[in-house]
């Protein structure tokens, strides 16, 4: 008989550590689909932008994000043009967020705030680093093709880029695999763009 209650009692404890875990596995994905305790990249296809044709992606590993516009001259994105990439340290999620008028039911997120580390431009054609150096685009004349420089806290054309080390903020909308996300420079935004353009979806 104490066998039997001694194994009745390994028994429970064994069947309460797995749930447990299991659970506190589970709110562990939701997190990481967008902190990225994993490495993760969300790429939005190849969209009409401009003059130009645009890929978006996020890529999170830890509490540090690189977020990258490529542009392409073709509507397949196959031939490239130029790219920015904005590099993010100390991702903090904030309060839980909901957004009623989202889909049917509503969606939710958090509001977040990160650092930003350095934000990059690198020219792809020779036209286009012929044109940076000749206009000192972003007060520079030093472009060089493929290779990306530093334009954090420049001026480039009519658009004054954040500096290094500026907290940033922003609010999300989390639905399934497709994140929706926007940053301020002043406070949290009210709410996240969700256009088709908008979605990121995790690979």
């Amino acid at each position: 008989m104490v066998r039997f209650f001694f194994f009745f009692f390994v028994v429970f404890f064994l069947l309460f550590f797995v749930f447990f875990f299991f659970f506190q596995a589970e709110d562990g994905i939701r997190v990481k689909l967008v902190t990225g305790v994993q490495t993760c990249a969300l790429p939005i296809s190849c969209v009409s932008s401009g003059d130009y044709y645009r890929i978006k992606k996020l890529t999170v590993t830890g509490t540090n994000i690189t977020d990258t516009f490529e542009y392409h001259t073709d509507s397949s994105c196959a031939t490239d043009y130029s790219m920015w990439s904005y590099t993010w340290s100390s991702l903090s999620i904030g309060e839980e967020q909901t957004y009623p008028s989202y889909g049917s039911s509503g969606g939710s997120g958090h509001d977040f705030t990160w650092t930003l580390s350095d934000t990059t431009y690198t020219p792809q054609t020779s036209d286009k680093v012929s044109w940076n150096n000749t206009n000192s685009y972003c007060g520079l004349t030093d472009w060089e093709l493929n290779t990306p420089l530093s334009v954090a806290d420049k001026t480039c054309k009519s658009k004054t880029q954040w500096a290094t080390g500026r907290t940033i903020y922003g609010t999300y909308l989390l639905d399934g695999s497709k994140l929706f996300w926007t940053l301020s420079s002043d406070t949290y935004p009210d709410s996240a763009p969700t256009g088709d353009n908008d979605t990121f979806t995790k690979q």
